[in-house]
């Protein structure tokens, strides 16, 4: 969580704990800075909530005192610049951390990136306790962390609330040891201390043009999980009676052969599908590309839990009949560029919207506007969270909960954030770019920050609240 540091003075109340969804300052500076931390450790709020964040802030910094706390007799511009420098030397933080001398320090995994905003090593050290491990460490002064990238589903302790519920629990096993649960939690849930997602700009190339849709059959499907714990093979089965004509790849319900490279790799894909899946990924997408739409069956119904069905359909330029996450429209480019099968009542109407939009080029090009017109907001801001690699994240996330640690110290108390002259009050806040961990000043003018309001609103529709 990024914040706001040091104490007001004069009048101005002290900040209390900052929660990670609803920070009470920082997210609106953040945001008109436009430089602000976007991070997906807390989920996409809609624009009544970030407006109601703004509102009690504004009217927070309208309360404050107007006491000066420099000498009068300062005239616009000087007694702002005096203002600033001010503020720069009395509410300088004082870190005792030096994390270029003393990096981050992550056991029970290799370095898997090729570059971070801070100092970090992943292994193993002699010399030093890490400050986390992946996996469940014995020494209770190490960070306990949970990476996976499967749903909760099938693995139960990936699920969020439950790998931090175990965290707060104390049980004894045999030999004595305190069994301790995961105080970081890296999964596809947006809310994990730290997201990973299946997709990424890199990896995918989004904004692919649209080909044309040559294939007889309105659809296809890669399903080679048949015990998968939802209703797709049965969702799949009842397209089919309902005339919707499907060409199936996969081991499950398959009618349709790949192109010859698909075929030699497909028995190994189905057993061994992590360890080929950029190969099965780019056939995945040629084939796709010639069908009009592609079911993206996920193999359960979780939040957050998409795959790349959802984005290689995407890549694709097919239409994406979905079951799986209930929020998946969250994840979709635009409002209407999904089908979503919610529960099996709705594959009629499904079945009905797709020969719909296959008899009709206007509507069914309607639905794939965002190739040419762009993604939204909220979806350029989800894919872009992938930009900076889970590692890196998770080393920046561990050094900002290491100075925020640091932070609840008396050498931090009392610290002034604001200065207030005759013509002004100036905020002093402290800002970072996504993907970076050095904080940045910004000084703010109380008037520059009320008259902001109404700009940040009509370009943050969609903001990260943390």
């Amino acid at each position: 969580m990024d914040k706001e540091r040091g104490s007001p003075l004069t009048g101005v109340p002290p900040r209390g704990q900052h929660r990670r969804r609803w920070a009470s300052l920082i997210p609106l500076l953040v945001a008109l800075a436009v430089i602000g931390e976007i991070a997906f450790s807390g989920r996409i709020d809609v624009t009544e909530k970030a407006s109601s964040m703004i509102d009690q802030w504004s009217t927070s910094l309208s309360s404050s005192s107007s006491s000066p706390l420099i000498p009068e007799g300062l005239v616009d511009p000087e007694e702002v610049n005096k203002c600033e420098e001010w503020l720069e030397r009395q509410d300088a933080v004082p870190y005792s951390r030096d994390f270029q001398k003393d990096p981050v320090l992550v056991s029970g995994m290799q370095k898997d990136w090729r570059s971070c905003s801070i100092d970090c090593h992943f292994g193993f050290s002699n010399e030093k306790v890490p400050d986390a491990s992946f996996g469940l460490p014995q020494n209770p002064a190490v960070a306990a962390v949970l990476r996976s990238m499967e749903s909760s589903h099938y693995y139960p302790e990936n699920s969020v609330d439950a790998a931090r519920r175990w965290h707060n629990l104390a049980i004894s096993c045999d030999d004595g040891i305190p069994l301790r649960g995961y105080k970081v939690v890296m999964t596809t849930s947006l809310s994990s201390d730290v997201p990973v997602g299946y997709f990424s700009w890199a990896e995918y190339e989004i904004m692919a043009p649209v080909r044309p849709k040559t294939e007889e059959a309105l659809a296809a499907a890669f399903i080679s999980n048949c015990g998968a714990r939802n209703f797709r093979l049965q969702a799949l089965e009842m397209l089919e009676e309902l005339g919707i004509k499907i060409d199936s790849y996969g081991s499950c319900h398959r009618n349709r052969d790949g192109d010859g490279e698909y075929n030699a790799l497909h028995l190994v894909t189905t057993l061994l599908f992590r360890v080929f899946s950029y190969l099965d990924a780019v056939n995945k997408v040629e084939t796709l590309k010639r069908y009009k739409f592609s079911l993206a069956f996920e193999n359960s119904n979780e939040e957050d839990y998409v795959t790349e069905k959802l984005f290689q359909s995407l890549v694709a330029g097919t239409v994406p009949v979905v079951i799986g996450a209930p929020n998946i429209q969250e994840f979709a480019p635009c409002p209407d560029c999904i089908l979503h099968i919610k529960e099996t009542k709705d594959v009629a109407s499904v079945a009905k919207t797709m020969r719909s939009l296959a008899s009709d080029r206007v509507a069914y090009n309607h639905t794939l506007r965002w190739k040419y017109e762009g993604p939204s907001d909220s979806f350029k801001a989800l894919v872009d969270m992938a930009s900076v690699h889970s590692s890196c994240r998770l080393c920046i996330h561990l050094a900002t909960k290491i100075r925020e640690k640091e932070e609840t110290s008396s050498s931090f108390q009392n610290r002034p954030c604001h200065c207030t002259s005759k013509a002004a009050t100036v905020y002093h806040l402290f800002v970072r770019e996504r993907g970076r961990f050095k904080m940045e000043s910004i000084y703010m003018r109380h008037i520059s920050i009320v008259e902001s309001k109404a700009s940040f609103l009509s370009h943050y529709t969609y903001c990260m609240i943390f």
